[in-house]
């Protein structure tokens, strides 16, 4: 099992500003033998300890490009594009480039976007689901074929490209993997089984393991193998070295993670994402800012799990 790493756009500490941190962290996720490290695609999000404020967030593709030019193996992804922000074949180009800077480093996350208040904030139009999903269907596809030919064109429903030229193409051929994040069975896990090289989940390993079931059925309708999309899912972690350090931790950031506890016991709950069929886990902790959390992850559960 490989593991990534979503940070986040952390405020000032010892490391420096707000950026300073957030490369202090990716640059923690290189060190610690983590396969990957995410950015989330979002623009604004209230504070849940105080909704009156806002957490910090970066542009997701600045620094994508910066982390990219700042480190020399760990692969750099996001978690995931809401397609409805971008025009799909400027999203092309952004992620050609981000292969390009990273030499061939890149994993291209894509989704239908989610979250109504942002697109209310930035005067963008939210369509219902059906539009979105139809527009998340179309864009892969576009990005598809701008990452592997030129010109590229396409015409769908919600866009269209006409002899449209993505030069430099991405290192990495055909093109970067795509990976389609999302849970739902009737329309997501299709468009996995149809245009993705990763599914990313969520849940429970049970639940999971009900979403790879669904993902194997789609596979079979559309004449896919199974073994040719990297079973990905996302998980919250907590960890800390001891219990005095994990019941301090708790009392500070609460329970509410998939996975709590010292290295042994977050090793033990990967293992059974991976009995049930992960190969790939994404994952988050509330405590990434701090860098220690990180380099004890690196330095215990990422060997461990890597023989499963």
């Amino acid at each position: 099992m490989l593991l990534g790493q979503q940070i986040g756009s952390y405020g000032p500490s010892k490391h420096g500003n707000h950026w300073d941190t957030t490369l202090a962290a990716a640059k923690a996720c290189e060190q610690a033998g983590l396969d990957s490290v995410w950015l989330p695609d979002h623009f604004m999000f209230p504070d849940k300890d105080n909704p009156e404020k806002e957490v910090p967030v970066f542009d997701c593709f600045v620094a994508l490009g910066a982390i990219a030019a700042s480190t020399s193996r760990i692969r750099i992804g996001e978690l995931v594009v809401g397609v409805p922000y971008r025009n799909p074949a400027l999203l092309a180009k952004m992620l050609t480039t981000l292969d390009v800077v990273s030499h061939g480093r890149t994993i291209a996350g894509l989704g239908a976007a989610w979250h109504d208040v942002e697109f209310a904030a930035y005067g963008w139009p939210f369509p219902s689901v059906p539009d979105r999903m139809a527009m998340l269907e179309e864009a892969v596809q576009i990005v598809d074929r701008m990452m592997t030919q030129s010109p590229a064109s396409f015409k769908g429903h919600h866009y269209t490209v006409e002899g449209a030229y993505n030069d430099p193409l991405p290192v990495q051929k055909p093109r970067p993997p795509i990976m389609i994040g999302g849970s739902g069975e009737k329309v997501t896990l299709r468009l996995v089984a149809q245009y993705a090289d990763f599914c990313n989940v969520g849940g429970d390993p049970a639940g999971v393991a009900h979403k790879y079931d669904v993902l194997r059925q789609h596979c079979e309708h559309v004449g896919r193998p199974f073994n040719a999309v990297t079973r990905s899912n996302d998980v919250g972690i907590l960890i800390a070295a001891n219990e005095r350090e994990l019941t301090a931790k708790k009392a500070r950031y609460g329970t509410k993670f998939d996975l709590v506890g010292t290295p042994d016991a977050i090793t033990e709950g990967l293992e059974r994402y991976a009995k049930v069929g992960s190969q790939y886990v994404t994952f988050h902790m509330p405590d990434a800012n701090e860098i220690e959390p990180i380099l004890l992850l690196g330095e215990t559960v990422v060997p461990a799990a890597a023989s499963f």
